[in-house]
Parts: C-alpha cells; sequence; structure tokens
C-alpha cells in the first residue's frame, strides 16, 4: 500500500489538512504568494505553521550589507570572490541581470500580505549544513513542525535533508522546474533554452535524501518553442508552479491517486560556464533584439520596476543556486540552531 494511501485511511476527512509552510525570508517572490494563496483557496486546509528563512537576506543590497557585522562582511566579500573565481563569465551575467527589470512574478511581498498565513505559530531559524551538502531544519524546530503537520511545502531553506522529511503525515512537497528524467540541477529552464527544447518540464515531488529521487505527486510540461529568452522560459515554468501546488494538495487525500517514480534520473546539470555562458548570452541578446522588433516582452515586468534587485536566492527548487556577486545568501555564513517562535 502507498504511504498516500495508508494516510488516506488513517485520516479524518472531516478535518482540513494542517499545511506547514517553509519561506525563504520575510517577503517571498509574488509567484509564491499566489501559489499559497490558491492552495487555500482551492483545497480544504489550514496553513497550522510557517518557518523563516532567517539566513535569507533584505531585497536591497544597501540594506543587506548595513546589517552585516565586520565579520560577515568579510565573509560576503569572500563568497564573492569565490564565485568570480569559479563562474567569471556567469557571475558577469549576473550583476546585469539584477540591473535588468524585476518581473512581476518576482517581485518580493512581505509574508504577513500572504493570505492564510496569519494565524499560523512563526518561527525563524537558520538551516543547519547536513554534511556532504543540503541542510537541515534545527532539531527543535523539526520536532515541533513535523509532528503537527500533514504535510509541508518547501519553498526555501535550500536542498533539506533529514529525518524532518518524514515527520509530517504526506512528507515534503517541493517544486523542481524541469523533467526529472531529462534536465534536473540548475539553474531550472536554462539548459532547455540553450538546447533548443520544445519543451521544458514541471514538477511538484515529495522530496527523499536522495537527490530528486522522491515521489511524484504532480508533472507538466510547457512549450517553450518559441521562448526567446531564458526569462520567458522562466515565467512559463512558473505560471504552472502557481497552479499546481493547490493540485497536488488536493491529490494527497485521493484514494485513487499513486504518486510516481522517475524511470530514470537524468543528467544533473549545473552553473554554466565558458562556450555555454558565451552561447547563453549570444541566445539572449538576439531574443531581446526580436521581442524589441516586435514589441513584445513588455508584459514580462513592471516598468516601474527597472532597478537593482538584490534576490537572497531560491525559486522554490530543492537545488542551491551559486549566484552571483550580488546575491546576499552569503557563502559559508555560519548557522544557527536557534530560533524564535513569534506567533502562537
Amino acid at each position: 500500500m502507498s504511504r498516500g494511501r495508508q494516510a488516506h485511511q488513517e485520516e479524518t476527512q472531516a478535518e482540513p489538512l494542517r499545511v506547514g509552510v517553509l519561506l525563504p525570508g520575510e517577503t517571498a517572490p509574488a509567484w509564491m504568494q499566489h501559489a499559497i494563496e490558491r492552495m487555500v483557496a482551492e483545497t480544504d486546509v489550514e496553513i497550522t505553521h510557517v518557518v523563516v528563512n532567517e539566513a535569507g537576506g533584505p531585497d536591497d543590497l544597501s540594506d543587506f550589507l548595513a546589517q552585516l557585522t565586520v565579520d560577515e562582511f568579510r565573509e560576503y566579500l569572500s563568497s564573492c570572490r569565490y564565485r568570480l573565481q569559479h563562474y567569471p563569465l556567469w557571475a558577469a551575467t549576473g550583476v546585469l541581470r539584477q540591473f535588468g527589470p524585476t518581473p512581476e512574478y518576482q517581485r518580493p511581498t512581505s509574508i504577513e500580505n500572504i493570505d492564510g498565513v496569519a494565524d499560523a505559530d512563526q518561527y525563524r531559524c537558520e538551516p543547519v549544513p547536513a554534511d556532504g551538502f543540503g541542510n537541515h531544519l534545527p532539531t527543535e524546530v523539526a520536532e515541533t513542525v513535523g509532528p503537527n503537520t500533514d504535510v509541508v511545502v518547501r519553498l526555501g531553506f535550500g536542498v533539506l535533508k533529514g529525518e524532518f522529511l518524514e515527520m509530517p503525515t504526506h512528507g515534503v512537497l517541493s517544486f523542481h522546474r524541469g523533467d526529472l528524467e531529462s534536465y534536473r540541477g540548475q539553474p531550472g529552464g536554462l539548459w532547455e533554452f540553450l538546447h533548443d527544447e520544445p519543451t521544458a518540464g514541471v514538477t511538484l515531488q515529495r522530496i527523499d535524501d536522495d537527490l530528486d529521487a522522491g515521489e511524484v505527486v504532480v508533472e507538466d510540461e510547457v512549450d517553450i518553442s518559441d521562448a526567446t529568452t531564458w526569462r520567458e522560459v522562466e515565467r512559463r515554468q512558473i505560471a504552472v508552479c502557481e497552479a499546481m501546488l493547490a493540485e497536488g494538495v488536493g491529490r494527497l487525500r485521493d484514494p485513487d491517486h499513486e504518486p510516481t517514480t522517475p524511470d530514470s534520473l537524468g543528467t544533473l546539470y549545473t552553473i554554466p560556464s565558458g562556450t555555454d555562458v558565451l552561447r547563453y548570452v549570444g541566445k539572449t541578446a538576439v531574443g531581446h533584439l526580436r521581442s524589441l522588433a516586435s514589441g513584445a516582452g513588455a508584459s514580462d515586468a513592471d516598468p516601474q520596476a527597472n532597478r537593482p534587485k538584490w534576490e537572497s536566492g531560491g525559486d522554490g527548487e530543492n537545488t542551491a543556486d551559486a549566484g552571483a556577486p550580488g546575491d546576499t545568501s552569503v557563502a559559508g555564513r555560519s548557522q544557527s540552531s536557534d530560533f524564535v517562535k513569534t506567533r502562537q
């Protein structure tokens, strides 16, 4: 008997599903807000626990730098040097992207403005680095949230590992922007764009300790055959994510729904380098020229948002991003196991 079917038989259908949400910081991209609010509106759930990543920096670089101690500022400079040394071309394109217009779906919103979150117990903590790679939740947070939720939605805290993944009744759900049998890793949607693929996958998965090997709850694909930029590929994938969360959570109590596991796992991609970066720059330049010539692309971003956007990383996937020098996620920053509960 599958885990989902067994859980279904043990639950009381009259009671809403208790949902925990892991968020990347005090603000979240607009698409996460839309996905959460759609889940609350369309399914029988109650958000009971919210965990906020305190390591997520503010949206503005100057605010972030102003909050750093001397030692943290040194670590920030060290992380910038590391990225420049190991991903020099990609880091340079990252700086340029930060000064572009912010797409509407990435614009930050305070988590207090997300419908369904206000009445939840809220906790603030930093992830604890796991051996090898990935993160754990601090033990006290994991033992408080896990046993008291039916499902947890991971929208922050990077690659998550550990016993916490087994604590909620239905486990921990996480997005992956890619077809797990073809394109794994990061950045989501980029390699499909570079390889001129006609479609790009989107997956909502019940994650486990093995990267990308968990059960698939919902999967879909989007047409990108006419997408002229990586940003457009991302926009189409994110639009699917906004609707997919409600569908996936709704399936958890469906006794006829059987999650699947990938027959095989595809190539694990990582940050591009060398000629791949040059190919990205070339395709992007051509794509922008085509958009200008056709008058398209204006709807992808708010014209008032043509300003630097220093995001703290994370688009909801269970992957980490090496990022660009402007990212406020400080590589190597010390992680604390302390947490603070702010609402009961």
